[in-house]
């Protein structure tokens, strides 16, 4: 990105914040409320590893609570000045870095003129509510009415930075004029905003879609309510323990419905499985489950397209129709008596992904999951190392030399490598691709299994006929559907025992930018087992995975692994 005529040949440096009260004690009398700062130009594979640095502690914003002002407007009216104060006091050097430039060095050591400004803030809803100095209850980027926020078509606009700017400047001349105008423009009336003075930004147009608190927390959370209120608390919890093991796969066994207070990890627990959970569930008085479950489906679509590591015109598009089946499908809410209208912020900020992706990169960029994680070591950490009296000078001071010892150290292991930069410092991409590769027993778990306790210990009853089709469509992949079956049926397998194994690995080769497995991880696995009690004398039913295997279309590779899956077809089956 360039800047215009009057700096040619500038850079940009986008500036990205971004900030989270936290509680640093398990009673949760004691908060932090960090703020963030990295760089857009910093590969997301990077920046979103606390290991490698890419993100800094700026400042520990004010927690006080001012419990002396005992109005409440005017002690909120207090809070949102002191907070714009404190982050304009920390962004102030960029007003004159934005404007004129400044020498920055890159990590190839060269000297180039850059122009840092602020292009992201991210935070949650009370956070991008705080900083834009909007209302509670409106949407934070555009103009949309309050009554419109459920709609799907209502037409909206990002909202107008110069009229705001104009408003805000009515504070010296009237108060009056000043508190009218913030209240026409449905903005607080805040005394001079950070964002009022930086060059080349625009709040309004910064503020980030947020994954965890604007989908997992909010609209998941949202719907899983839904869903109790539908199908009813104990039928629900009752098909969640009853769910089979699975890899990566959590299991309630008390239900999702017990739990206190439900973390993002937990809610992307129960979206593995939500669906399959209600997918056959009648309503009451037998009414057909089949729109609230395509509203359910068209939500975890949205959801699971929003945080594709990369995309095209066509994944948007998908992305679009996904929420366009939503509010399609949504009003099923409403003849249940569920809900009465969908005017959330947060269902209305699904709105924007496509825009900000296309503007901003994919959501992975600027995930807050990632600054959750540092919380713990800039926050928490820090805390613990206190005497926890006049504790935030104590945690800068701790947290000043502890960065000195880790570049002191990555200075030394740098010159231990002949002075050659570390891949982590030139942002290597890894491949594009994940390979993987199966791992198994050198030995079955299990010899000469007949055919009978295949069915009986296993489960599997059907083995021999899926034998065949596999053994027909091997042989002959040209046959249809029918003559496939009908060639199945006329074959007699002479077997009447298999090796069986219980287990096996898939590994990755390589580590591609979208997992965090390291090269030789296990990334899935798949199972099965023989009924068998265990040591208190309980029955536990047999268990067999179901998996899908790609044999590409080459016949070479299709005669190279049927050794291989003729031996482990139970476990596939």
């Amino acid at each position: 990105m360039k800047l215009e005529a009057k700096w040619p040949g500038a850079t940009v440096v986008p500036i990205m914040l971004s900030s989270d009260k936290t509680q640093v004690t398990m009673f949760r009398n004691k908060a932090a409320y960090p703020i963030y700062m990295t760089i857009g130009n910093i590969p997301k594979d990077i920046r979103r590893k606390p290991s490698h640095h890419a993100q800094i502690l700026l400042a520990y914003l004010p927690t006080t609570r001012l419990d002396h002002i005992s109005n409440q407007s005017a002690r909120r009216r207090t809070l949102n000045n002191l907070v714009h104060a404190c982050i304009g006091h920390i962004l102030q050097p960029l007003q004159l870095a934005g404007n004129r430039g400044m020498e920055l060095c890159g990590g190839d050591g060269i000297l180039r003129r850059g122009h840092p400004i602020l292009a992201c803030y991210i935070g949650d809803y009370p956070e991008q509510v705080l900083v834009s100095g909007t209302i509670t209850g409106d949407c934070p980027k555009c103009d949309i009415l309050r009554d419109e926020l459920g709609s799907p078509d209502a037409p909206f606009e990002l909202r107008d930075l110069q009229n705001i700017l104009a408003a805000l400047s009515q504070v010296d001349e009237d108060p009056v004029a000043f508190a009218r105008a913030c209240h026409e423009r449905r903005i607080k009336p805040v005394l001079g905003p950070f964002w009022v003075n930086l060059p080349f930004a625009n709040i309004f147009d910064s503020l980030t879609p947020d994954v965890l608190h604007q989908l997992y927390q909010g609209i998941i959370k949202h719907c899983i309510s839904w869903l109790r209120q539908a199908f009813g608390e104990a039928e629900i919890d009752a098909r969640c323990r009853r769910l089979p093991p699975n890899h990566n796969i959590r299991l309630f066994m008390k239900g999702i419905f017990g739990l206190a207070r439900v973390s993002g990890a937990e809610h992307k627990q129960i979206c593995r499985f939500l669906l399959g959970v209600i997918v056959d569930m009648p309503l009451p008085n037998g009414a057909s489950p089949i729109r609230l479950v395509r509203t359910l489906c068209a939500l975890l679509d949205f959801l699971y397209l929003a945080q594709y590591p990369q995309h095209t015109d066509s994944t948007l598009q998908l992305l679009d129709d996904a929420l366009e089946r939503f509010h399609t499908n949504k009003e099923i809410f409403v003849e249940l008596g569920i809900r009465s209208a969908f005017n959330l912020p947060k269902l209305h900020a699904c709105r924007h992904y496509a825009d900000m992706i296309r503007r901003f990169g994919t959501t992975d960029n600027y995930n807050t999951e990632y600054t959750k994680r540092l919380h713990i070591d800039l926050a928490k950490d820090a805390y613990r190392a206190t005497n926890h009296k006049g504790e935030y000078d104590q945690m800068t001071l701790w947290l000043e030399r502890r960065e000195k010892i880790i570049w002191h150290s990555n200075f030394i292991a740098w010159r231990q490598q002949g002075n050659s930069f570390p891949s982590t410092c030139l942002g290597v991409q890894r491949s594009a691709e994940c390979q993987r590769e199966y791992k198994i027993a050198k030995h079955p778990s299990a010899r000469w299994v007949s055919i009978e306790a295949l069915g009986t210990d296993y489960g599997a009853h059907f083995f021999l006929p899926a034998l065949a089709r596999f053994v027909v469509r091997v042989a002959s992949p040209q046959l249809s559907s029918a003559q496939l079956e009908n060639s199945a049926a006329r074959i007699v397998l002479p077997i009447h025992a298999v090796h069986v194994y219980h287990k096996i690995r898939y590994h990755n080769k390589n580590c591609s930018p979208s997992e965090s497995n390291e090269p030789g991880a296990t990334v899935d696995s798949i199972h099965a087992r023989p009924k068998r009690r265990d040591g208190q004398g309980r029955d536990i039913p047999a268990r067999f995975d179901t998996g899908l295997v790609y044999t590409h279309n080459e016949a070479q590779r299709r005669v190279d692994r049927t050794s291989f899956i003729l031996d482990i077809l139970l476990c596939h089956y």
